[in-house]
């Protein structure tokens, strides 16, 4: 199964996976270099499948924007994300 990447650029912005748990990652997001806060999310898996005749393997994904407040939160201080990340692997 393919992980999720350390770096990600999407819808504009730059995430940078900062910490990673058995259930969950932090990300820190950006614009170029400056920084607007850290999204926590649980680590999804997307099944392998066919798709116009290719086999595309399972991999962990990335959030979509639809995700926020059910399976994606976002947060200003590194102090709230990590009580989130702390509260989110105690339920693991």
């Amino acid at each position: 199964m393919k992980p999720l990447r350390q770096i990600v650029r999407n819808n504009g912005f730059t995430y940078i996976q900062i910490h990673r748990g058995e259930i969950s990652c932090i990300y820190a997001q950006g614009i170029s270099e400056i920084f607007l806060g850290y999204e926590i999310f649980l680590i999804k898996i997307s099944p392998s499948r066919q798709f116009k005749g290719k086999l595309i393997d399972a991999h962990e994904r990335f959030p979509h924007n639809e995700a926020f407040g059910r399976w994606t939160w976002i947060f200003n201080s590194y102090k709230e994300v990590l009580e989130k990340f702390n509260e989110l692997e105690a339920g693991a």
